[in-house]
């Protein structure tokens, strides 16, 4: 499954209730970190919280302890993106 396949996949999750989880794409932690926050910052959803390992302060010194996608949200430009993307 190739990225922008897994992320139509997640905002869809989303939109209908469900709590995505990385090992349902066969991504390990650090990779489904890197796509859950290339997600927030393209604002497509938000309210997550992405937790490190480690006191250093360079991001690529850090592995990832945990994603947190409790309380989050597809945004109006999520849900817009994935209505666009599903109707091509």
């Amino acid at each position: 499954m190739e990225y922008e396949e897994i992320i139509l996949n997640i905002l869809n999750e989303i939109k209908n209730g469900n709590i995505p989880v990385y090992t349902d794409y066969n991504l390990n932690l650090g990779m489904w970190a890197d796509l859950i926050e290339y997600m927030h910052d393209r604002t497509y959803i938000d309210s997550v919280t992405i937790y490190w390992f480690g006191d250093d302060d360079t991001y690529y010194d850090e592995r990832v302890h945990s994603v947190d996608l409790s309380k989050v949200r597809l945004t109006n430009f999520g849900e817009d993106f994935l209505t666009e993307q599903m109707n091509l």
